[in-house]
């Protein structure tokens, strides 16, 4: 091999590995763009979730903010994968550096030696600059998707207090209408009035019974008067029960409106 074919290949060498410096170079400043305008979000998100988590979140907000959170994770996606491109193209210029320090190890000058040695440096706090790079987008994503997590967590527990909170007003509502309805009809009073009617005519009936049983009745006659006496005391007894029912209810009513009524 002649001098000039060594010279010939140790500068294609030193401008591949200056061309493959140079394309990494782009990648580096185009990737700390990406993680500036990254970073800028995730700390304008994380104040917007404090001030809406004191505030409280609308339905309108939350979506926005569960879009904006999942655009989030799938930019990261992409940029995790030009990251794995970053690290592929640094390994390739680390083995081309090896192979070109083996193969003129003994046609090399101090000077190029050091230039070698300086390129290799650079190649190595790429290496570690590239991989911490990665760690913290791994960080953030994973942040990103506690967060995701703890937005639609939020939603649904905020469409849960929604609904209880409709079921709550619905039976409120429900509750005032009975009260509104029993205290308009007077429906208790109505059924005083009414039981004590019926008592009367239980007495008139019963007080009827004995006198013609006194002035010796037929006996088809004593068992319609004892049908219709049993019949009027099973509507006595009803209309009690039921006299009972409507009070108890009314009282209730009223000591639940007392307590539930909201502020």
């Amino acid at each position: 091999m002649s001098i000039a074919d060594i010279v010939t290949e140790e500068i294609l060498g030193m401008l591949a590995i200056d061309l493959g410096l140079v394309i990494l170079s782009g990648w580096f400043i185009i990737l700390l763009l990406i993680i500036r305008e990254f970073r800028k979000f995730a700390r304008g998100f994380t104040q917007g979730a404090k001030v809406q988590e004191a505030s409280g979140m609308d339905d309108q907000t939350l979506q926005m903010c569960q879009q904006s959170v999942d655009s989030a994770l799938n930019y990261t996606s992409e940029n995790n994968d030009t990251l794995n491109d970053l690290i592929q193209l640094q390994q390739a210029l680390e083995s081309q550096m090896t192979l070109l320090r083996s193969s003129t190890a003994q046609h090399i000058s101090p000077e190029e030696q050091a230039k070698i040695d300086d390129l290799n440096l650079k190649l190595n706090k790429s290496h570690q600059l590239i991989r911490k790079l990665k760690g913290d987008l791994d960080k953030s994503v994973k942040g990103l998707k506690i967060t995701r997590k703890k937005l639609f967590n939020q939603a649904d527990t905020v469409e849960g207090l929604r609904e209880q909170n409709a079921a709550l007003e619905k039976d409120f509502e429900k509750l005032e209408q009975e009260y509104i309805q029993i205290s308009e009809a007077g429906g208790f009073q109505d059924l005083a009035i009414q039981y004590q009617t019926e008592k009367e005519e239980l007495l008139n009936t019963i007080e009827e019974y004995k006198q013609q049983a006194e002035q010796g009745a037929s006996s088809e006659e004593l068992d319609a008067m004892r049908q219709e006496l049993e019949e009027a005391q099973q509507q006595m007894q009803h209309l009690s029960k039921e006299k009972d029912f409507v009070e108890n209810k009314y009282l209730d009513l009223s000591k639940k409106l007392d307590t539930e009524k909201p502020e």
